[in-house]
């Protein structure tokens, strides 16, 4: 198999799910999704730049 890398920016918040915590994701094509805390935050950094194509809400 080969390697890959992807880049995305999606927009989170955090929300516990079970007792779980994690964050709620919304990807641009408009897919919602729940993402355990450590499994995201590993996938993931913040962006505190509002000019980006799925900057709105």
């Amino acid at each position: 198999m080969e390697n890959y890398i992807g880049v995305k920016i999606v927009k989170a918040e955090p929300q516990e799910k079970n007792g779980v915590p994690g964050y709620r994701v919304k990807y641009p094509d408009g897919y919602v999704s729940w993402s355990p805390k450590a499994t995201f935050e590993k996938a993931y950094r913040k962006l505190d730049c509002k000019d980006f194509i799925n900057s709105e809400e």
